[in-house]
């Protein structure tokens, strides 16, 4: 009888997950060879503010599916805004734009090209409507833009200011017995990507650092948010000294326009639009909308173009993936587009903390080859620091927004050593035999002898020497000057803009106008995207497969799996780095 349940349960299971392959499989076909889209009447443009933001999304319907919690959870592609918001300006079908929610998951450069574009479409004289039962501080910066922006009378607004957060693993490294061994490049004392491993608190040269940062992003925030409000900076930081969350206060002051039910902001939408009733009211997101109308590019049917590689995500040494910079990849799409004569100009988008030294010099060659052909700009997105500022360096202009986080010119070297763990936890011995004096370096159960770390030191000045030398040749900067801006530090973009080591400030869309400019194709010109995108049924397999091996294996460690996750992030960050913090986190 257990046997037979056995068999009936695992029956019951293959079937489902092959009639879910079937499904996937035709939704896949379907979504490749989709009609091409025809815009009704009476269409507004929603954008779901409740969501993941990223520079380019994915083109996979089930993206971040978990077919384990059935749960979807996919994200918007700034692109696709940016194209949708400038199409529909003057598209007459397109009444206006609704932003629905109120809690965007962006970083804060992402957001203010996303205002930006709210702004430009504005100017048409098309209206901005919203409403959201949570507004953050985040959806607020947007939602200021609108029109009319209505919160639930019984929501929550959340106006508190910012602060930037940093995790520290000292204690936990500790407790699995992982030893750090840290090389910073000389002279290197704002470099605290490695800090969180050293201590279990923040340095005052980081805390000096991150308090300018927060700074000018706050001073530009409350700037903004004035601009489209009454209310003087002065008033509105002192909102947000007093923790701002009830909406009724936030209706007084003029944060919002009012405050609404869903069904009152869609009598609201039905007149504005000029019809009946809601369902008379035609939706579109800006992806369809952009696909559909191939607003990126897809089908290259102009002769003149100019290329967007998106890079965006921590660097790696190998092929990557859309949200990891893998030099192979991205070296391989700059030297598609410099080799394709169509392309007229190239744009490098740069959303990354850094990485590997290796692959950031990889990456960069590739530019130097591209800017002595045509037109090179590099646009920087949140944030475009250590090793995504040297992938940078090398284009004809460089542009950032206000509030990017750059800079963080600086090298280390990182690797563990797990002698504690290995002997007193685990009870395992290893026994090594060699040939030279430092045959074994590297080897996990033992730390570096003092000549080694003095080895190992030099190549991280070596790499350091290097970094400013790229820096101090795309900035034509002498190399002093650029080691008195180095040194790891980090700066606002436009800080950054003060110190020479960006151009100009804007985003993504003034970026390609430059391109198109200097390559002297401003009259006619399309733009198309680089790399090419993942196919989508084998990224939801690779996913499929990578989330059933992640499930059970947290299933049998249980409690244990959070170490096992700290030991793999500690790999990952092993060898020499150009990286800012990869846990910062800004809101």
């Amino acid at each position: 009888m257990k046997t037979f349940k056995k068999i009936l349960i695992a029956s019951i299971l293959g079937g489902g997950i092959l009639i879910f392959l079937i499904f996937i499989l035709f939704a896949s076909i379907a979504s490749m060879s989709s009609p091409e889209l025809e815009v009704q009447e009476n269409t507004v443009l929603r954008i779901d503010m409740n969501n993941r933001f990223v520079d380019r999304a994915q083109n996979n319907p089930f993206e971040s599916y978990d077919p384990f919690s059935g749960q979807m959870e996919s994200a918007t592609g700034l692109n696709d805004i940016i194209s949708a918001l400038k199409a529909a300006k003057d598209d007459p079908k397109i009444e206006g734009v609704y932003l629905d929610g109120g809690i965007p998951m962006a970083g804060n450069a992402t957001l203010k090209d996303i205002r930006e574009a709210l702004l430009d479409f504005k100017s048409s004289g098309k209206f901005i409507y919203g409403y959201s039962e949570i507004l953050t501080q985040k959806g607020l910066y947007l939602a200021s833009v609108a029109d009319t922006f209505m919160l639930n009378p019984e929501g929550i607004i959340e106006f508190s200011g910012l602060s930037a957060s940093v995790t520290y693993y000292r204690e936990a490294l500790d407790k699995i017995g992982l030893e750090p061994v840290v090389l910073r490049a000389t002279g290197n004392k704002f470099k605290s990507a490695v800090e969180p491993f050293l201590s279990d608190s923040m340095s005052s040269a980081n805390r000096m650092q991150l308090t300018e940062l927060l700074s000018s992003f706050w001073g530009q925030y409350l700037e903004e948010i004035s601009g489209s409000t009454n209310l003087s900076p002065v008033e509105l930081n002192k909102l947000a000294d007093d923790l701002l969350t009830d909406p009724k206060m936030a209706h007084e002051k003029g944060l919002i326009q009012g405050l609404a039910y869903q069904d009152q902001v869609h009598e609201m939408l039905t007149k504005a639009v000029d019809v009946s009733s809601i369902s008379s009211v035609k939706f579109i997101n800006p992806a369809k909308y952009a696909k559909g109308l191939d607003l990126n590019g897809s089908k290259e049917y102009n002769e003149n173009r100019v290329a967007v590689i998106y890079a965006q995500g921590e660097i790696q040494s190998g092929e990557g993936s859309e949200y990891v910079i893998g030099s192979e990849r991205i070296a391989r799409a700059i030297r598609e587009a410099r080799k394709n004569d169509k392309v007229k100009a190239i744009v490098l988008r740069v959303n990354s903390p850094g990485g590997s030294a290796l692959a950031s010099e990889i990456i960069w060659r590739e530019m130097d080859l591209a800017r002595q052909e045509k037109p090179v700009i590099a646009s920087m997105g949140d944030v475009a620091a250590s090793g995504g500022y040297y992938i940078s360096c090398f284009a004809d202009t460089i542009l950032a927004q206000e509030n990017t986080v750059t800079g963080s010119i600086g090298a280390f070297g990182l690797f563990f050593t797990a002698e504690e763990l290995m002997h007193d936890k685990l009870g395992i011995n290893i026994e090594t035999v060699k040939t030279n004096k430092h045959s074994d370096i590297g080897t996990i159960d033992r730390d570096l002898s003092p000549s080694e770390r003095a080895i190992l030191i030099r190549q991280v000045d070596n790499i350091y020497g290097t970094f400013k030398q790229r820096v101090a040749e795309g900035r034509n900067m002498d190399i002093a000057r650029v080691d008195s801006l180095g040194q790891g530090r980090v700066y606002s973009g436009s800080k950054a803009l003060e110190l020479g080591l960006v151009d100009l400030m804007g985003g993504l869309d003034e970026a390609v106008l430059i391109a198109a400019n200097k390559a002297g194709i401003s009259d006619s010109y399309s733009v198309v995207s680089y790399p090419e995108m993942e196919d989508p049924l084998q990224a939801l397999i690779k996913d499929f497969s990578e989330s059933f091996g992640q499930t059970t294996i947290e299933k049998e460690l249980g409690q244990y799996a959070y170490y096992l996750e700290l030991i793999k992030n500690a790999e990952s960050r092993q060898g020499f780095q150009t990286r800012l913090e990869f846990d910062l986190q800004i809101d």
